[in-house]
């Protein structure tokens, strides 16, 4: 019973947190661009995610050394400082610094988070444990491009990313006083050659980390251009394309928790997988009509691009962590760096392709790569 009051508060914690990244992650793109080169937007991202590797090798052993009271606290009053200089700072060099350990930080923080919930759950409810604080941290995602693009339309980026800093002040005092604070029992002494291996030799770990990455690549590629082909090609208002992303995003709120479900009782872990794969790839390819089309057609298609996501981010996590022990901290590290690898590539093939051809090229192209993701999907056995 403990145990199920600690996971609400993590769970309460998380939406609160992802509230307050996801203010920031669809605009971070914008923001960028109105102080640096719109061609190295992109660069700044994979910089960020290369500081965010070396990070989730290291943030398990300070978790061990220090807890995850004072390793998480530290994070997010780091990202305060760091929310500060986007507000009061205009040199663009010291606002790159800002922004790759911005969003480095934000990736171990949810590493840190992802390890409390581990600790505080059961193997063969997995599916019910993922799709709860899956449906929380999604909840703050779904509430925040309201907030969001209300704040942008009137006040500007200034006070975005303010409001962003007064939400994490309770995560701070959540995380660091009503939560018991944790040390890996059994830290990972592998290094990362080491658990790549590890990762390689592991069918289970290999397919989980492959479909993830596909996952988180698809996120990567529609974050930080999806914004910025609404507004400046489409000419959609801000506070436009915070309702269209609301209603987008509102697939993993409704959708994630009965999916666990069912995962823990009927083991479909891999159809979910194929078939929100499949609806991800088909829906993708038109995200690129957006300036042809009306505003119902186009929240309607990226509403269904979020249905398939949530079917494959459910059933991965579901996956993966019915396969890991809760002191593996290495490899649940190892498994979220699908997120910064997928920010390094991304944007770096993206940027590739926009040498040859427009900005809508990249959706029916991205449409493709989940059509790939399906061959991987196709070869995961059940796990219990």
């Amino acid at each position: 019973m403990k145990h199920r009051q600690l996971l609400r508060t993590t769970y309460w914690a998380g939406f609160l947190f992802s509230l307050h990244v996801a203010l920031t992650v669809f605009v971070n793109s914008s923001f960028l661009s109105t102080r640096i080169s719109d061609s190295l937007v992109g660069l700044f991202y994979a910089a960020s995610a290369i500081v965010g590797i070396a990070g989730l090798y290291l943030v398990p052993k300070l978790i061990n050394w220090f807890g995850t009271s004072r390793v998480l606290g530290f994070l997010m009053l780091a990202n305060i400082v760091n929310l500060f200089v986007f507000g009061a700072v205009s040199n663009p060099y010291i606002i790159g610094a800002s922004f790759i350990l911005f969003f480095a930080f934000n990736t171990l923080l949810y590493l840190g988070i992802d390890i409390i919930v581990e600790r505080f759950s059961e193997n063969s409810a997995q599916g019910d444990v993922r799709g709860s604080y899956l449906t929380m941290m999604n909840l703050g995602y779904v509430l925040a491009p309201l907030l969001g693009g209300f704040i942008l339309d009137r006040l500007g980026f200034s006070a975005l990313y303010g409001f962003a800093v007064v939400i994490l002040v309770p995560v701070i005092i959540v995380i660091s006083f009503q939560l018991p604070t944790i040390r890996t029992t059994h830290p990972s002494k592998e290094n990362i050659l080491e658990l790549a291996k590890k990762f390689m030799q592991h069918k289970r770990f290999r397919l989980a980390f492959f479909v993830n990455f596909i996952l988180q690549f698809f996120y990567a590629w529609m974050v930080i251009y999806t914004p910025i082909y609404l507004h400046e090609i489409a000419h959609i208002a801000w506070d436009t394309i915070g309702i269209i992303f609301a209603i987008m995003l509102t697939a993993f709120v409704i959708l994630e928790y009965p999916l666990g479900k069912i995962a823990d009782k009927i083991h479909i872990e891999k159809h979910l997988m194929i078939i929100g794969l499949f609806i991800m790839g088909f829906a993708t390819l038109f995200v690129a009509r957006a300036p042809s089309i009306s505003i119902l057609s186009l929240t309607l298609i990226l509403l269904v691009t979020r249905v398939g996501a949530s079917m494959v981010e459910v059933a991965t996590e579901s996956y993966f962590f019915k396969s890991v022990h809760h002191d593996d901290t290495g490899s649940i590290g190892f498994f979220r760096n699908t997120y910064p690898f997928a920010y390094i590539l991304a944007p770096l093939i993206a940027s590739l392709v926009l040498k040859f051809a427009p900005l809508k090229a990249l959706f029916p192209i991205l449409g493709v790569i989940c059509f790939l993701g399906i061959l991987i999907a196709g070869r995961i056995r059940k796990v219990k």
